[in-house]
């Protein structure tokens, strides 16, 4: 392995988590691959009865009054 890609292996590694998907996606464009499904670990996470969003600004507007 050559002293560059040693390096950044190394910086890599001392990055924080919240900056590894960027510098990920940056890597990724670099190749000529076909993209990989990205991962949303979200997803699905969100449980609401069913005129959640219908009702969505009524809510956000009785939070901002509960707030003022």
């Amino acid at each position: 392995m050559s002293v560059m890609r040693e390096e950044l292996h190394h910086l890599v590694d001392r990055l924080p988590e919240e900056k590894v998907a960027p510098l990920l996606r940056l890597v990724r464009d670099q190749l000529d691959e076909e993209p990989v499904a990205r991962d949303l670990p979200f997803i699905g996470m969100l449980e609401a009865e069913p005129d959640f969003a219908e009702r969505s600004e009524e809510i956000l507007r009785s939070e901002d009054n509960h707030s003022s």
